[in-house]
């Protein structure tokens, strides 16, 4: 749970709705932009200082900027290799393969579409790594036509356990031929097997008993805007967004052009950051991450925070901008494990369970690594403390004592109590990002290592935080009921 979803509310006339005076905005903004810029400015300075020992001798530097490059996050080094040298053709291939398909032959989209995507994948990951791609299909389609949802997680949680398997890992380097076609290939399975669970799934609760065709499982999974980054879209969005040619009308081309103009330039001031701001290099410098006085910390632990949320803005964003093209919506994400067992429906103890549920799941899928057990404990643990405050808040005694308070009072309440959860679960997600020891380090600098004035800096400054959160929902609200 980040600070943004901490700071969500659904009731529009409820505290974190509530206006507060100018002057009391203009201090919340200082309060955090001022400490998160100067730690910002000594992340810095630290990369000027440890620049050799960080990047050590490779003369890897920008042509367009003369500064060397910290290249250490793995993820966007791999992606951003791989669009260079193959997605960006295969992206812009579908782009008009499909323009072509709609103007001239629309009765074949789906066919084309299929041809398409196989054609590109081959020349992508190569034959056998396709091959085994399909055969998880037919499998999954087996699946959904015994209409068995038993069998169809069964089928899921089995692949998903192979990529974590040391055997299979072995067979599937194999297949694939490289380290880098390997990586590629397990981010292509790991997404594909979500989306095969998503069709055997739909398919066993249709009441009408009609079983797609395994023509529609294969263009839904091998989709290419969507095949390699995601996003996860179920199949019953899918299929309703994609059997219609859609207008490209001026309104579609704005939309686009805003989304790829937006990722752009997301990925201009990315790479700017891995020239001017080393810190990945620093994090995963142990011996010197350590060394470091809590303000760089913060600074690392603050653009951690951001790089990894904006490497999806970027990711998802251009796919999503393509997709759209085809007249497919990225949909709010799939609830297939929370809503089956009784959500909200049944209760605060199913809630609590089917979000247990969730998170087991998601641990699993990322390979259950320590780090990701732990972020998914605390972040459960954070949904049962917001999920208790917010019973405990709807009981009598709790509504009669708020009743003595203005919104105001009761805004600025409802930031305070938000400010140490959402601390601790930020702190949560750079484990989940760094490592269990990365943790450790943020943990002891930030919250003990000048206790009680630095853990109480700190505070001041994320209460400042959801306050601007509460602030813009606020000012986004109230421009959407004008609009």
């Amino acid at each position: 749970m980040s600070p943004t979803k901490a700071a969500n509310h659904k009731n529009s006339s409820g505290p974190g709705s509530q206006s507060l005076p100018a002057a009391e905005i203009i201090l919340y903004t200082v309060g955090f932009c001022c400490p998160a810029a100067y730690s910002i400015y000594c992340v810095y300075m630290v990369s000027l200082e440890n620049e050799i020992e960080l990047l050590g001798g490779k003369q890897n530097v920008s042509a367009f900027l003369g500064r060397r490059m910290d290249a250490t996050d793995f993820e966007w080094i791999f992606w951003k290799t791989w669009f260079k040298n193959g997605l960006f053709s295969c992206f812009l291939g579908h782009v008009i393969v499909s323009s072509m398909v709609k103007r001239f032959i629309p009765k074949s989209k789906k066919e084309c579409i299929l041809a398409y995507s196989f054609l590109s994948l081959y020349c992508v990951i190569g034959l056998k790594p396709l091959a085994l791609l399909t055969l998880h299909s037919l499998l999954f389609y087996a699946a959904a036509v015994l209409r068995s949802k038993l069998l169809c997680w069964g089928l899921g949680t089995f692949l998903v356990a192979t990529l974590n398997s040391s055997l299979f890992r072995v067979l599937q380097y194999k297949l694939a031929g490289s380290e880098s076609t390997y990586y590629l290939v397990l981010s292509i399975t790991a997404i594909s097997i979500l989306r095969q669970v998503s069709f055997s799934l739909d398919v066993c609760r249709r009441k009408d008993k009609k079983v797609c065709s395994i023509v529609d499982l294969l263009v839904y999974n091998f989709y290419i805007p969507l095949v390699f980054l995601g996003p996860v879209v179920t199949y019953d969005t899918f299929q309703e967004h994609f059997k219609d040619t859609p207008v490209v009308d001026r309104a579609r081309v704005v939309r686009v052009c805003w989304y790829i103009c937006r990722v752009t330039a997301w990925a201009v001031i990315t790479e700017l950051a891995c020239h001017f701001l080393y810190f990945c290099a620093l994090e995963q410098n142990t011996a010197l991450f350590e060394s470091l006085p809590p303000v760089v910390v913060a600074g690392i632990g603050y653009m951690q925070g951001h790089f990894l949320h904006v490497k999806y803005v970027i990711f998802y964003g251009l796919t999503t901008a393509l997709a759209m093209l085809d007249g497919v919506e990225t949909p709010p994400l799939p609830r297939y494990v929370y809503i089956p067992l009784g959500g909200s429906r049944k209760g605060l103890m199913w809630q609590l369970l089917g979000s247990a549920a969730c998170f087991a799941f998601v641990c699993f899928w990322h390979g259950g690594h320590d780090n990701i057990i732990m972020w998914s404990v605390f972040n459960w643990a954070g949904i049962v403390v917001e999920s208790l405050g917010a019973a405990f808040i709807k009981t009598s005694t709790a509504q009669t004592y708020l009743k003595t308070f203005s919104l105001r009072n009761l805004r600025r309440m409802k930031a305070a109590m938000f400010a140490p959860v959402a601390t601790l679960l930020i702190i949560n997600n750079l484990v989940f990002v760094g490592g269990r020891q990365a943790g450790s380090v943020y943990f002891h600098k930030l919250l003990t290592y000048n206790f009680p004035m630095g853990t109480l800096g700190l505070l001041f400054s994320m209460y400042c935080s959801v306050q601007l959160i509460f602030e813009l929902e606020r000012v986004f609200y109230k421009k959407s009921k004008t609009d």
